[in-house]
């Protein structure tokens, strides 16, 4: 295969007719392989650079990706490859953090986490976002029983068996 020659904008690329040739080789070979193997790319497809053992298998999702833009460009289609935070609710939220969901909500009321709301409703939350702030609440909890730990460094543990026993005792 030559050098792609594909017209790269932000996010859109282009067919390049000079590749056209390229392009259904490409497909030809996917689709041979899907009518051989069968549709799941069952661990035999390859990424592979230019030394002997410069490769990496491809996931079916990369796969499925690189079919279907072989596919579009080889028909003169422009694909357009674009990005996209996953969301999720506040009541995914709340089971992702150990929180009720009207804390969630508290939180997001009070500016702790970030939320929009998509429809007229339904508040939707970025999961990397909770997730970062779950990371957050893990470094607090942390420091506070770091923290509080300190306070008691002093405290004689014979005193403290004493204080135990004579509580129990009293109940």
């Amino acid at each position: 295969m030559s050098t792609p020659a594909l017209d790269l904008k932000p996010d859109v690329v282009n067919p390049a007719p000079a590749e056209a040739a390229d392009l259904a080789q490409v497909l030809n070979f996917l689709e041979a392989h899907e009518a051989r193997h069968g549709a799941s790319p069952a661990s035999s497809f390859y990424l592979s650079g230019a030394e002997q053992h410069d490769r990496v298998e491809l996931t079916e999702q990369l796969h499925t990706i690189l079919k279907q833009v072989v596919a579009a460009l080889s028909k003169g289609q422009s694909i357009s490859i674009m990005t996209r935070d996953q969301e999720i609710t506040t009541q995914q939220a709340a089971e992702l953090l150990g929180l009720s969901r009207p804390t969630v909500v508290r939180l997001i009321d009070a500016g702790e986490l970030s939320a929009h709301v998509p429809g007229r409703q339904r508040r939707k939350l970025r999961l990397a976002d909770v997730l970062n702030y779950r990371e957050e609440l893990r470094r607090r909890r942390n420091r506070f029983i770091t923290e509080s730990s300190a306070d008691y460094d002093d405290v004689d543990p014979d005193e403290t068996a004493a204080l135990l026993a004579e509580s129990r005792r009293a109940h």
